[in-house]
């Protein structure tokens, strides 16, 4: 590794790369990907990650708004997004000109000595790109020292070593990624697998069984579709078995006492049930997932801890260079994103908002002091996340400021909670809740329409398994939150259609345009219902 990083550093001083320059990586993840992130660091430049699946358009305006002087990309596909224009000089290739670089000797050496000598724990080591849900995507600007400390708060509290082994497949362009198997996994030594992609997972994750695994909520939640879904259409003794060994997993990972009788009905669970479903989804040998990115739902956490393996939630953001919360395996809480890591401090504003002080928080945003005068404000990250810290000082997070939004009868509604609740129908692939400035509130449904079909649930009987899980969810919220009226859509939203964010979070605003006038004929017409 440091043999083909230093030859990348090398190359790069003969590419012309001086210290301070920015230099663009946009590629699937690969070792090349490792190679040239530390090579251009070693040459004491900075590295811009761009996701390698962004419009041509979104891509030049990340590389126009850095000022990339160079660019390295995967291949011919991905070089056509980008233009040799202005400050970018030139695009190198991957699977030509890196490979060249790679394994021969850093002739360029004693200059990469001496400008890795001159690098200072405070000096831009990236700029990370933001999602850009409400707008453009702003450059989160990252230090040397942000990305060490946060790591090294990480290792405190997660039991890490050198015989572990993780298969890591979220993008590298992704900070949460790039901190918990790139930086963590070089300081700890730990055996990293790169995954050949989301298809692959099921057979890598039994070639690999990995001991520890970071992941969003995607893939937690998919695991737990399949598992349901084979369920659904085992016998019924066997579909009676899976529930009892669920229900006493489930009482198992809550109680804090275990008693032998417990203990006892737990191991014939577990030999009967969860051990075999445990080596079929995990390898066999998971010792703890980690979830990050997005909000986790209670009835994927629980099924996780069930099982046995413990699914720790945890929290931050790119500005605060990925974590700054996390549950581990001696401090848990359900439903809540865990204690303050390591020399991160947490506050709640009067309006609710969360606010941060980590030593991981951003520099700032590259070009752009307005965007970072409103986020940054005295050492504290001012995060768009609503929350509760509980008396122990665990963060829950009920909702994103942004999100939030007030009915035509003045009450506030928290549209994620809602959908949060209509997440655990394994039917429902992701809905909207909408209603700013209206009488009531509503949902755009994306149903599973693969999954229903192969319920035998056509159109009609779809809707009306959504209208009973709708009821369902109503009956817990008070009238004023419930959802009156739902309709289905005929597909999911995409991030080439502006609908989804980089790393497929929903943009709101896009949605309620190009569904306009689904949401409309919701209420022109038809009176609230009691």
């Amino acid at each position: 590794m440091r043999r083909d990083v230093l030859a990348v550093a090398s190359a790069l001083i003969e590419q012309g790369v001086k210290p301070g320059d920015h230099v663009v990586i946009m590629s699937e993840n690969r070792l090349e990907w490792l190679y040239c992130d530390y090579g251009i660091q070693a040459a004491g430049a900075i590295t811009v990650p761009i996701y390698p699946n962004v419009s041509d358009d979104i891509a030049q305006r990340i590389a126009a708004d850095c000022g990339a002087t160079l660019a390295i990309v995967s291949n011919a596909t991905e070089a056509a997004k980008l233009r040799v224009t202005g400050p970018l000089r030139a695009i190198a290739l991957m699977e030509q000109e890196v490979a060249e670089w790679v394994g021969r000797p850093a002739e360029q050496l004693a200059e990469v000595n001496a400008r890795l000598a001159r690098i200072r724990p405070d000096d831009l080591c990236t700029i990370v790109y933001t999602s850009g849900t409400t707008g453009d995507p702003k450059g989160a600007e990252l230090a040397h020292q942000n990305l060490v400390d946060i790591s090294r708060a990480a290792i405190k509290v997660h039991p890490l070593s050198d015989s572990d082994t993780t298969l890591s497949f979220l993008p590298y362009a992704h900070v949460f990624e790039r901190i918990n198997c790139i930086f963590v996994g070089l300081m700890c030594g730990f055996e990293t697998w790169i995954s050949r992609g989301a298809e692959h997972l099921t057979e890598e994750l039994a070639e690999v069984q990995p001991t520890i695994m970071c992941s969003v909520p995607r893939l937690y939640e998919k695991m737990h579709a399949a598992v349901m879904a084979r369920v659904r259409d085992a016998s019924p003794p066997r579909r009676a078995l899976f529930h009892w060994a669920l229900r006493v997993g489930t009482k198992y990972a809550h109680d804090s006492t275990k008693g032998p009788l417990l203990t006892a009905e737990h191991a014939i669970a577990d030999r009967l049930v969860l051990a075999s479903l445990r080596k079929r989804l995990t390898g066999g040998r998971l010792r703890f997932f980690i979830s990050g990115g997005a909000g986790l739902a209670r009835e994927i956490e629980e099924f996780f801890w069930a099982l046995g393996v413990p699914i720790l939630n945890g929290w931050g953001m790119t500005e605060t260079s990925s974590g700054a919360c996390s549950n581990t395996l001696h401090q848990h809480r359900f439903l809540t994103v865990g204690k303050p890591l390591p020399g991160v401090e947490l506050k709640i504003a009067d309006d609710g908002e969360i606010l941060v002080k980590s030593p991981g928080n951003m520099l700032g945003y590259h070009n752009n002091p307005e965007a970072t005068a409103e986020m940054l404000k005295d050492g504290w990250i001012y995060s768009g996340d609503i929350g509760e810290i509980d008396p122990d000082g665990f963060l829950k997070i009920t909702d994103r400021k942004k999100s939030m939004f007030k009915t035509a009868g003045g009450k506030y509604i928290a549209p994620l909670q809602l959908e949060f609740a209509l997440a655990h129908d394994p039917l429902i692939s992701r809905s909207v809740v909408v209603g700013e400035g209206r009488p009531y509130v509503t949902a755009l449904i994306v149903p599973d329409h693969d999954a229903a079909a192969k319920q035998g649930l056509n159109e009609a009987g779809l809707k009306a398994h959504i209208q009973e899980t709708m009821d369902e969810v109503n009956s817990h919220l008070g009238n004023w939150e419930t959802i009156k009226y739902f309709t289905l859509l005929p597909e999911d939203f995409t991030e080439k259609s502006g609908e989804l964010s980089l790393k497929m979070d929903v943009k709101r605003k896009v949605v309620a345009q190009h569904y306009e006038k689904e949401i409309e004929s919701m209420y022109t017409g038809k009176t609230k219902p009691s």
